[in-house]
């Protein structure tokens, strides 16, 4: 019986000894797997980038380039006799849309840079559930930015420029906006940077309500910036656009608050608006729009906005 019970137990050994060795050569072998599909990953992904420049190159000499982001947001909230609500009986529902595009043509002596900037929002509360009004009837986001850049190169990165651009709204336009045609000069200090700097620019701000619209001349500055970073084979798209405006003429008007009392404004005014498309799955992703604004004939205080949802570029 003895010889029996030590049978079995150098059976069992054997038997556990070589389950052992399996698994450990599984977990080499494995391991063995892994390290080369992160060396064949990293190469696949070494290849993505050199495709992405040689497309940027090839841009480059058919003379356009061309790209396009958006950003969609969309909630719905709801709640019937929810009595841990500070309103138990409340609905709410939001749309944010957000696109930017350009259209860039870059030749030896001369360029053309188009770009359009567009954020729309639109926000619905009923807290008593009794109000008819619908989503498409309360905005709260809505900008309409278009620009046009030419220029001739008096060098590589410096050339001779003029340019009109247009900021205003969908809902309200020109209740407030602006127009600025002006000419100067435009440093291109890289690929995806354009600073442009007019000395001679003319202004004329559409202000809202009972204010008086009225007209400059002065200096106009404006700043497009775009890059893409590539994160864990995800690409994020960064765009910002810079503007300012200062009159040489000190035009003023004396505003009436709506809460009562008056300050005093001119056409000075600056806006920095920025977009972020951080792709997840074939162009889909996040993205996240915000813009601050400073113009004393729209408003007395500063102006911000922030958007954010889902997002799609191609």
């Amino acid at each position: 019986m003895k010889r029996i019970l030590l049978i079995v137990i150098a059976i069992c050994s054997l038997y556990a000894m070589g389950i052992s060795q399996t698994i450990e050569e599984l977990k080499s072998r494995q391991s063995e797997k892994s390290a080369t599909a992160d060396e064949l990953q990293a190469q696949v992904n070494a290849i993505n980038i050199e495709v992405k420049d040689l497309q940027t190159e090839i841009d480059k000499l058919s003379g356009w380039r061309k790209g396009v982001n958006g950003l969609l947001g969309f909630d719905l909230n709801k709640s019937s006799g929810w009595i841990a609500n500070p309103n138990p009986d409340a609905s709410s529902s939001s749309l944010n849309i957000s696109i930017n595009a350009f259209l860039l043509n870059d030749k030896e002596k001369t360029f053309w840079h188009n770009k359009g900037l567009l954020t729309k929002s639109w926000q619905n509360v009923d807290i008593d559930e009794k109000d008819d009004s619908n989503l498409f009837e309360n905005g709260t986001v809505d900008i309409l930015n278009l620009s046009s850049l030419a220029g001739y190169k008096i060098a590589d990165n410096f050339a001779l420029s003029g340019q009109a651009e247009l900021n205003t709204s969908l809902g309200n336009l020109f209740a407030p906006g602006t127009f600025d045609i002006g000419i100067g000069a435009t440093w291109l200090p890289m690929d995806n940077l354009t600073i442009v700097v007019h000395p001679f620019n003319y202004r004329y701000a559409f202000a809202p309500g009972e204010i008086s619209s009225a007209g400059a001349i002065g200096a106009k500055l404006r700043v497009d910036y775009s890059r893409e970073f590539e994160i864990n084979d995800m690409t994020l798209a960064w765009s910002s656009t810079l503007t300012g405006f200062i009159p040489y003429s000190d035009t003023k008007q004396i505003i009436d608050l709506a809460e009562g009392g008056t300050y005093e404004s001119n056409l000075n005014e600056f806006t920095w608006l920025n977009t972020f498309a951080f792709e997840v799955w074939r162009g889909i992703g996040v993205g996240l729009t915000f813009g601050i604004r400073k113009a004393k004939f729209e408003s007395a205080e500063n102006q911000r906005f922030t958007s954010l949802g889902l997002s799609y570029g191609f």
